[in-house]
């Protein structure tokens, strides 16, 4: 057993009095002994409260065994250690129990095991159980593999600074996996993993800059980052930032160099003489790109428009609603997107009760803001029927209408006599294709997603809206349908 560690104090006092202290301040040098443990006592201290049973000291202790600090190494005996401590609720030690069953370390290698214990860390808000239960779900380990799980977990962790999830969210979000593909959004996320160092999003951020996608095109930014993901053990990186150097000029390759030497963790890489305020930059002036119709359902705010219609727009907006409407989510398979609209909510959509009821060649109507910048900025009804209960290729979650569609059309209601929503316009048969392929032009060849489609989809995402039906429920005029619909049905505009 080593000496203990004795430290003196008071020398620097008695120096500092040398000719300059009274002599009733003059007073012999204070020695104070401070005693630091040993690694043994520290081991035996921490031993005799892990038998009493503290948990955070159960904790520590099988951390010791589990590096071999000042113990022989002995996962087994952590395992024990943990196990004590995670049944107190020691997120601590249910994650170390998560890991080590995911890896088979000590202890019979068992993913559902982990899981189990993953989740009870997670419980308590820890992020890198968070994190490891969005890995799990990714690839399928001891649960079913489901990216859309993965991804809420990795967006749990990321909110509360775990920095290895941006990395797989913008991953996420560039692929379209377990989210629909948005690019915008998987920049953003890449610049959140980059700022805190993380090199492949470093490198991902090099082939955004070098194509402008997204991001303004700009060589020296992405020289910039390539030079930082260069710092890590990444060959490919290296590779990369070689590769990028010969398509520079000198002075390109030198301020790139400084900006990526200036470089401080948690900032986002901007051009010199510009703020680095740890934010992303601006990605430059937006403009509007297209319209589209959403309507309301329901008193919180939620609207429906289609997919298409907010894809890819890094804002949307609402004509006559101030701030920017929030993409809660999407359906790219059925074209469906659920926003939440700011403001106050006067009036809400009625969905049918019962989508079998609608029959081949009964009349409705679509009410939207077609070619908004030429027809009337009230929303333009139309008048048709449903020509056939499928849509294109006897696709079920459609159906087929005669009401005729233009640009900005999409998103809209398409309502039976009673006002009740029995569909959302979503597309139109291409004239051009129809004639290449025909020699003839179709006419008024047009579809919506079904009503059962759309009831399913705002359940799925626990939406209260209102359904049709009842004694109260008559046919009406179309000026009455107009009226009800111009209340409840918004203008959206893309802007990119």
């Amino acid at each position: 057993m080593s000496a203990p560690v004795r430290v003196t104090l008071g020398l620097v006092l008695a120096a500092a009095c040398i000719g300059g202290c009274s002599e009733s301040t003059k007073s012999p040098p204070v020695v104070q002994e401070i005693v630091k443990p040993t690694p043994e006592q520290e081991f035996a201290a921490l031993l005799k409260k892990a038998e009493a049973g503290d948990a955070g000291a159960q904790f520590k202790l099988g951390l010791m065994y589990a590096k071999g600090e000042s113990v022989p190494k002995d996962t087994l005996k952590a395992a024990e250690l943990w196990q004590k401590a995670a049944a107190q609720g020691n997120a601590g030690a249910q994650i170390s129990l998560g890991a080590i069953y995911a890896k088979g370390e000590g202890v019979p290698k068992d993913a559902v095991k982990a899981i189990d214990w993953y989740q009870k860390a997670a419980a308590q808000g820890d992020a890198d159980a968070q994190f490891a239960l969005g890995m799990m779900h990714l690839r399928g380990e001891g649960v079913p593999k489901d990216p859309v799980k993965a991804v809420e977990w990795f967006k749990k962790a990321a909110t509360q600074g775990d920095t290895d999830a941006p990395f797989y969210l913008g991953s996420a979000y560039y692929s379209g996996i377990g989210v629909p593909r948005d690019e915008v959004k998987a920049v953003e996320w890449f610049q959140k993993s980059a700022a805190q160092g993380d090199a492949k999003s470093q490198a991902m951020l090099v082939s955004f800059y070098f194509a402008g996608l997204v991001v303004s095109k700009d060589y020296v930014l992405g020289y910039a980052w390539a030079n930082l993901a260069a710092i890590s053990d990444c060959k490919s990186c290296t590779d990369l930032r070689n590769s990028i150097e010969l398509k520079l000029s000198s002075s390109e390759k030198a301020e790139g160099q400084r900006i990526s030497s200036n470089w401080k963790k948690g900032q986002i890489l901007v051009r010199e003489g510009m703020s680095t305020t740890g934010t992303p930059p601006p990605y430059g002036t937006l403009s509007k790109q297209g319209t589209g119709t959403a309507f309301l359902v329901s008193n919180s705010g939620h609207a429906i428009t289609n997919h298409h219609v907010i894809n890819g727009c890094r804002e949307v907006k609402a004509e006559g609603r101030d701030g920017g409407i929030k993409v809660v989510t999407s359906d790219t398979i059925n074209d469906l997107a659920l926003l939440q609209i700011p403001g106050a909510i006067n009036a809400t959509a009625t969905v049918t009760s019962d989508p079998a009821k609608l029959r081949q060649g009964e009349d409705i109507v679509v009410f939207g803001f077609p070619l908004n910048s030429v027809l009337s900025s009230g929303g333009n009804l139309t008048p048709g029927v449903v020509s056939a209960l499928t849509g294109l290729g006897n696709n079920t979650n459609q159906i087929q209408i005669t009401a005729p569609i233009q640009p900005g059309s999409s998103g809209s209601p398409v309502l039976n006599k009673k006002g009740e929503v029995v569909g959302v316009v979503s597309t139109k048969l291409s004239d051009l294709k129809m004639a290449k392929a025909t020699g003839q032009v179709g006419q008024t060849v047009n579809f919506a997603v079904g009503s059962q489609t759309l009831r399913s989809f705002l359940d799925t995402h626990s939406v209260e809206y209102r359904t049709g039906g009842g004694f109260f429920s008559w046919a009406k005029s179309n000026a009455d349908l107009a009226d009800e619909a111009r209340s409840w049905t918004l203008l959206v505009e893309c802007w990119k």
